[in-house]
Parts: structure tokens; C-alpha cells; sequence
């Protein structure tokens, strides 16, 4: 809320928001090629010889991928979350039993379940359900516990009104429940695709003891080239925290201030 609110790029002018982004995306860029370059000193003049072999097609391929793949688990994760509010509504005591659960299992890093979800994975032959499973885990908390802390802030005077007009069950969840939780998911999406973002790595290139498992995407393309072609490293980089910007204005920008009306003063 504090970027969205404060002193987020929307505060400025769009040419000092085009200025920002060009800088951001030049500090990246030069970070990136000095490390790649082993910390010697780097020769600007050949900033864009590191590009020659770099395939446009392929990094926007590989964009795709990467974006439908976190789609994919985002939907997934939304979907078992509500399903969990829901079960929690019906019956208030479930939740008394399965929060503590879930609040110890959240603590547990995503990297732990790696090294199973690889093995059973690679002897069944499925990378694409092993890199769903690693994003789904990842995501699926910040969401959860988002709409329970939502739920819990609704206050009483909205269900004894929703009684009032005789909602319940479903028409009770949908048009009364989501909409008063609305804010409070919308934050834990944002968090949710910071979390994918984080593991897309992992996910989409396993190289684990003699288990080699690689899906297109842009985790894989920084992997494979992390250390041998700085070039593809540089711009796989780039177009992946451009994709993060897209998303971040055009999808959760929005959502954040389109959850405002939905809050309770």
C-alpha cells in the first residue's frame, strides 16, 4: 500500500516516470555485466556486442511461458484458498483446527519439499507438474491467510444484514464474503506473484544429483546461461523485471485501487 499510496511512480510526470525506468533498467544492466565479467572492468563500448547472439523470438516465447505458468499456479492457489475460507465459514470450528496446521506448514521453506518433489516427479516423467507443484507451494500461503485475515474483518452488522435478505450458502460467499475480502486478496495475490517470481528459477530448470529436468521458460533461459553467455543472461534478466513491471501496473496496480471501494471504514 505504502508504493501504491506514497511514493509510487504514479506521483510523478511521465517523463520523469520514462526517466526512472531507463535508469533502472541501465543499473541492472551494468550490474549484471560486471558480475558476469567477473568483477574486472568493464568496457561500455562493448555493452551491446554482449547482445549479438541474443533471440528475440525466444525470450518472448520464453516470457509466455514463464506468465502462464505462474498463471496456471496463481489460479490454482486463489482456487484452494477460497476453497478453504469457505469450508472455514461453514463450519467455524474447522478453523480452529486447520490454521495452526497451515501456519506451521507455511513456515516451512518451499526449497525443503524440493528434493521429493523432484525424485517422485522425474521417475514419473512430469517436469511440468513438478514446477506447478514447487509455484503452488510457494503462493498458496500468502493468499490463504490474506482472505482468513479479511474474513475476520468483516464486521457482524454485514452478515446480520445479508440474514436479513436471507443469503446463504453459496449466494452468502459470493456476494457478501468475497467482495468484503476482496482487499485483503488482492494483497496476498501481490505477495503470491512475488513469491512465484522468486522460485521461477527452480521450478523451471531442476538439476538435481544425476535428475536433469528443464521446461522453456525464463528461469531456465538465466540457469543455462548464468556464467556462459552474458549476453542472453543480461537480456533474460531485463525482459523478466520488465514482465514484473508490466504486471505489477497493468493487473495489480489497478486491483489495489479497484479493492479500495471494497473496504469497510
Amino acid at each position: 500500500m505504502f508504493r501504491h499510496t506514497k511514493y509510487h511512480l504514479r506521483k510523478h510526470s511521465f517523463g520523469s516516470r520514462v526517466f526512472f525506468y531507463i535508469l533502472s533498467f541501465l543499473i541492472i544492466s551494468l550490474l549484471a555485466i560486471y558480475l558476469e565479467s567477473g568483477f574486472k572492468t568493464i568496457d561500455l563500448s562493448k555493452l551491446l556486442l554482449v547482445f549479438k547472439d541474443v533471440s528475440v523470438f525466444q525470450l518472448l516465447v520464453y516470457s509466455l511461458y514463464t506468465f502462464l505458468r505462474l498463471c496456471v499456479a496463481y489460479l490454482i492457489s486463489l482456487f484452494l484458498a477460497l476453497l478453504v475460507v469457505f469450508v472455514v465459514t461453514r463450519h467455524k470450528k474447522i478453523e480452529n483446527f486447520l490454521v495452526p496446521i497451515f501456519d506451521i506448514l507455511q513456515s516451512v521453506p518451499v526449497l525443503a519439499f524440493f528434493p521429493l518433489i523432484i525424485v517422485v516427479f522425474a521417475q514419473l516423467g512430469l517436469p511440468e507438474l513438478a514446477a506447478q507443484l514447487v509455484l503452488v507451494i510457494a503462493m498458496f500461503w500468502s493468499i490463504l491467510f490474506g482472505a482468513l485475515g479479511g474474513l475476520h474483518l468483516i464486521p457482524e452488522e454485514i452478515f446480520d444484514a445479508a440474514q436479513v435478505y436471507n443469503a446463504k450458502g453459496l449466494q452468502m460467499f459470493f456476494k457478501v464474503i468475497v467482495p468484503s475480502i476482496f482487499p485483503h486478496i488482492v494483497t496476498g495475490s501481490v505477495l503470491s506473484f512475488g513469491e512465484g517470481w522468486n522460485v521461477i528459477i527452480i521450478s523451471e530448470y531442476i538439476n538435481y544429483g544425476n535428475i536433469h529436468m528443464s521446461l522453456p521458460g525464463l528461469g531456465n533461459l538465466l540457469s543455462v546461461s548464468a556464467g556462459h553467455n552474458s549476453g542472453l543472461f543480461i537480456a533474460s534478466l531485463l525482459v523478466l523485471v520488465g514482465l514484473i513491471l508490466i504486471v505489477d501496473r497493468l493487473v495489480w496496480h489497478r486491483l489495489t485501487e479497484y479493492g479500495e471501494r471494497f473496504k469497510f471504514e
